[in-house]
């Protein structure tokens, strides 16, 4: 007679860290009041949600990121200004 038998394993899937898509240059028109958002250039292979936050780097005035919304808002006052390299850092909260 055969005997059954059964085997319990675990797979793991390793994290992979979110993928930035070519963000083009952000530029505003001074006296117009807009936003950019900024989420459609940021995805994460494993479906994690991500947290976009921005690091140290000085926006230029009148320039602001709201990470809620994971756009940059422009309150259409803020003189000419140039902000330049890596702005944003996503974490999908993995190692």
């Amino acid at each position: 007679m055969a005997r059954a038998s059964s085997s319990a394993f675990t797979v793991t899937v390793a994290n992979s860290p979110p993928l930035w898509q070519g963000v083009p240059t952000i530029t505003f028109t001074q006296g117009v009041a807009s936003n950019v958002s900024i989420a459609g250039y940021v995805t994460d292979p494993n479906g994690d949600p991500l947290t976009i936050t921005l690091n140290s780097a000085a926006l230029p005035p009148g320039v602001s990121y709201d990470a809620g919304n994971k756009r940059f808002v422009y309150d259409g006052v803020g003189p000419v200004g140039l902000t330049s390299g890596n702005v944003l850092v996503a974490d999908d909260g993995r190692p």
